[in-house]
């Protein structure tokens, strides 16, 4: 079977080595950025207030509180947080040293070959091959290898070793061979041609390129970027125990430390990853050579003995480049050990893939909003995973052999990524834990699901007969991967990270949504409603979101559709998996009658009160049936599947999916038919609009979560059965791949297949159609409300709830101080403009007075006054007022209540002014000594709200003096 016939030679570890130089290089972004904005500030420490980090300053954050304080103080007004930071001038220094970095990175990688041809004397071949036979067998081997890149072999004298090594730059190499090697070719010339063989196949695989150009960028990132960092910090430190006025200083410690830490973090991947990877071009190499003609006896060495225990050297296996020749022996032995995806590989790629979300979502390009940084990272992060777990199934399924499902690897994965949100990631980086770090372990399932999707996925595509159908399918299957895992992650960012801090439903600002939106006597609901904000704050984050909708449809449909047209044995028939989905579908009807009839006794007495909170209660518990249904059927088929465990779980809880959604359609149509099981009415009627209301809201947020949870329930299921079966000795059975049949479809079988996938996909694609393409109407699929991110210091920020829970007072201690900085960046970031901006509006209509008072009178001793420019003047008084209003408050209680107060008269004389001088349509009429008595009374107002603002903006100019100094 000829099958991706790139993917068979391949190493795999190119999608790595990019991965990796990527994550270096955008890492160097926002480390340059504060070098820079601290190199910036040691003159002023009011710089280090400027842009970004003095809008969080002006809406309260206070670096000596927690996360969730400043989360719920900064967020208190997100639009005018939001405006304040997209007003922000874009900062492209980091992006432009790092520009320069890469140059620097560059001419290191072009000279450092010619470095070690001046440090190292060696000679040419032909000065050490007196009969010439030596350089005929050189240029023998080379043309037998096929390599053709312009490659020189020279002596190193000094080297008595029996060894050799390679290097230079792309298209340029050169082979330096140790002088105990060449005396070795009389000897043991099989030793000779494998040592030879060996560094040509590097040579072949460019091992050389990736080899010098990871070590030159990572040189120059550590020299110029990491190491200043790391000096940084501990600069601030001095500077602080030293007296100097700081924002940072005491309360961002933390934040200090965990950036260095994030530093030494990303230099121990990245060290262990470039090990790694080189470790395993090694091994590729070593195959390579014996491909080639060597001789395996060849690689029969002992370890040469040193100084360093045996003990730290078997700890320190993972930091060394190359292994040791007994690993080198037992993969010569056993290639199939190469296939097998390394935890060590998953756990590198899901911290490399937390780090570059980071540096990423600092770039100016990215920093807009967190979804708009994790496709650039899972652009990067994609293929790896892809081709680490599809070597091993396409070669696996070429021998016919075994391979795992793919949950180890994603678990390693999962775990990466927890590792890297738990260290480099975070809110503002305060707190050491969230209030709920158990919520972490959500990064196990972001990471396994997609992954084991992939591998068995990509088995079943493996099966199929026609190749241009193979690689439409693999890459399908390689975007459905990316989209899951990118709804996973979308997930944590708009809710899981929020819930994580404990701001899911913080001050219970969800409940209070409902109780305005649907009065009702929902004191008689309590612990429903307590349910219901929990719910929701899980399900919300992916509601309405179209492409999760359609990743969501694909998870299913793609494996039901491979499976059926699979032709090899029966065990590959999915009638098994239909009815465990109908029979979940039927445990799914028996929950929402059970429900039903529990709450049928809670029924108000009236079927107006039943349309109020009883109504979204009842609704929310059809949901909770409906996903509970879901997860137990993915649970439990997951648990007795045999093979593809995971696609059959997804193809179940989808038909329990339909079967609820038809039985939630005809429970609210033929509502006052059923009995016990009637919600509002108790006369028979048929409700068809009463039905599809209900049931587009209760499909909206279930039609992607529950799929997603059947996916995480499906591996739940899965491990629970692998550990009872371990307990009780019974490991699962060795199920080899089956190899693809090449007998005729009987038209019957192929009639019914047809009329599966056409029963199964036609409504949930019309489904996933109508929900995102009209507006919802039901408010059981309220939205949480999502602000846009917000950048912090070193990092972005992320959406928030609508709490208004007030944050823990500050110490009076350090009240004076941190307040001074804050009243600062109030001023500096807006507060001062909208001041001047109310003065010039106030200064103009003015004029306008003093312009009609100038004016000659009538014989009644009164001013010809024209509406229109009055009119229009306090309309925009009124309007800078207004836009004043919805800017942030003022970081200190007692000047925003002044601030405030002030604004408020003033724009309450705007109104007047205007109403005064044209009336709006509806008003009460007014005679011309009504109107001009108000006119006077609103010019007064005026008046008396622009000295209080002014004395309210010069206590502010005041309370923040001190930060000047």
């Amino acid at each position: 079977m000829r099958l991706f016939t790139a993917l068979r030679s391949a190493t795999g570890t190119g999608p790595r080595f990019v991965l990796l130089m990527a994550l270096v290089t955008v890492s160097s972004i926002p480390l340059f950025d504060g070098l820079f904005g601290v190199v910036a500030a040691t003159d002023n420490p009011r710089r280090g207030l400027d842009g970004a980090v003095g809008c969080l300053y002006a809406a309260g954050y206070d670096p000596s509180t927690t996360d969730l304080n400043n989360l719920l103080a900064t967020l208190r007004r997100p639009e005018a947080l939001v405006k304040c930071l997209g007003e922000q001038p874009e900062s492209y220094r980091g992006t432009l040293a790092t520009l320069a970095l890469l140059a620097v990175a560059g001419l290191v990688y072009w000279w450092l070959p010619k470095v070690r041809d001046r440090r190292r004397a060696m000679l040419p071949v032909e000065e050490v091959d007196a009969d010439g036979t030596l350089g005929a067998e050189l240029a023998a081997l080379r043309e037998h290898t096929g390599v053709r890149s312009d490659l020189r072999f020279r002596v190193d004298p000094r080297r008595l070793t029996s060894g050799a090594s390679v290097y230079g730059r792309t298209g340029d190499y050169t082979v330096c061979l140790h002088a105990g090697l060449v005396a070795r070719r009389g000897t043991d010339p099989e030793g000779f041609r494998a040592v030879v063989l060996h560094e040509l196949a590097h040579v072949h695989h460019r091992d050389v390129d990736y080899a010098y150009a990871s070590t030159a960028l990572w040189r120059v990132f550590v020299l110029l970027a990491l190491l200043p960092e790391c000096a940084l910090v501990g600069w601030i430190v001095a500077l602080a125990l030293s007296g100097t006025d700081s924002p940072w200083w005491p309360g961002a410690l933390p934040e200090m430390l965990s950036t260095l830490f994030a530093c030494l973090l990303l230099a121990g991947l990245v060290h262990l990853a470039r090990a790694d990877l080189l470790r395993r071009r090694e091994f590729h190499a070593d195959l390579q050579a014996v491909a080639w003609g060597a001789h395996p006896a060849t690689w029969d060495r002992s370890e040469p003995p040193g100084v360093v225990a045996p003990l730290l050297r078997r700890l320190t296996a993972l930091l060394r480049t190359h292994p040791d020749w007994a690993e080198r022996r037992r993969v010569l032995a056993d290639s199939r050990r190469l296939l097998r995806v390394s935890p060590l590989e998953m756990f590198l790629t899901g911290a490399s893939a937390s780090l570059l979300y980071g540096s990423l979502a600092t770039l100016p390009l990215l920093s807009g909003g967190r979804p708009n940084a994790l496709w650039p990272t899972l652009a990067l992060v994609a293929p790896v995973l892809c081709c680490a777990l599809g070597l091993p199934v396409v070669r696996a399924v070429r021998t016919d052999r075994r391979t795992d499902s793919g949950a180890s690897a994603g678990l390693w994965f999962g775990c990466g990524l927890l590792v890297g949100e738990f260290v480099a990631s975070g809110r503002y980086r305060l707190d050491w834990l969230p209030q709920q770090p158990q919520l972490l372990l959500v990064f196990l399932f972001i990471g396994a699901v997609p992954v084991v999707w992939w591998t068995q996925s990509l088995r079943l595509v493996l099966g199929l007969s026609k190749r241009r159908v193979r690689r439409a399918a693999a890459v399908l299957c390689a975007l459905v991967t990316t989209t899951l895992l990118w709804a996973g992650l979308l997930w944590w960012r708009w809710g899981g990270e929020r819930i994580a801090l404990g701001a899911g439903d913080a001050g219970g600002a969800l409940a209070k949504q409902y109780r305005e939106m649907v009065p009702g006597r929902w004191q008689d609901y309590g612990f429903d409603l307590s349910t219901l904000s929990v719910g929701m704050s899980l399900l919300a984050p992916l509601y309405g979101d179209a492409l999760v909708a359609a990743a969501a449809l694909l998870l299913w449909l793609v494996p039901l559709v491979l499976l059926l047209l699979q032709r090899a044995g029966p065990g590959l028939r999915v009638r098994r998996t239909l009815g465990a989905g109908l029979a979940g579908g039927l445990l799914s009807g028996a929950g929402m009658a059970a429900a039903q009839v529990a709450l049928y006794m809670q029924r108000p007495a009236t079927p107006k009160a039943r349309t109020g909170p009883f109504l979204i209660v009842h609704a929310w518990w059809m949901i909770v049936g409906l996903m509970a249904a879901c997860l137990l059927t993915a649970a439990l088929v997951a648990a007795f599947s045999r093979r593809h465990w995971l696609l059959r779980a997804l193809i179940a809880a989808q038909v329990v999916q339909l079967m609820s959604y038809g039985g939630v359609f005809l429970l609210y149509s033929a509502d006052g038919c059923l009995g016990p099981l009637n919600t509002v009415f108790d006369r028979c009627q048929w409700h068809a609009h009463n039905g599809l209301v209900v049931d587009r809201g209760v499909t909206l947020l279930t039609l992607p979560n529950a799929v997603i949870g059947a996916g995480c329930a499906a591996l739940v299921g899965a491990g629970v059965a692998w550990s009872v079966r371990r307990l009780r000795g019974r490991p699962r059975p060795d199920v080899p791949v089956l190899p693809t049949s090449t007998a005729p479809v009987r038209r019957r079988l192929r009639f019914l297949k047809t009329a599966t996938v056409l029963a199964l996909g036609v409504p949930a694609l019309l489904l996933t159609v109508v929900l995102h393409t009209q507006p919802s109407s039901s408010p059981v699929a309220g939205r949480l409300p999502q602000d846009t991110d917000a950048a912090a210091p070193h990092h972005t920020q992320g959406p928030a709830g609508p709490d208004k829970k007030k944050p823990q007072p500050t110490p009076p201690a350090r009240k004076s101080k941190l307040s001074t900085w804050q009243v600062w960046s109030w001023l500096n970031n807006g507060g001062s403009r909208h001041a001047q901006q109310i003065a010039a509006a106030s200064l103009a209509l003015n004029s306008q007075v003093l312009k009609a008072a100038a004016q000659p009178r009538n014989k009644n001793g009164k001013v010809s006054v024209d509406e229109k420019p009055f009119h229009r003047l306090c309309g925009a008084l009124g309007a800078r007022v207004e836009a004043a209003q919805n800017y942030l408050p003022v970081p200190d209680q007692g000047l925003q209540d002044a601030w405030s107060d002030a604004l408020a008269r003033v724009r309450s004389g705007a109104r007047g002014c205007q109403a005064a001088m044209i009336p709006p349509k509806g008003a009460p009429h007014r005679t011309e000594a009504e109107r001009a008595q108000l006119f006077t009374t609103s010019l007064n107002g005026i008046v008396v709200g622009v000295r209080g603002l002014t004395s309210t903006v010069k206590d502010i100019t005041k309370a923040a003096t001190w930060a000047a100094k």
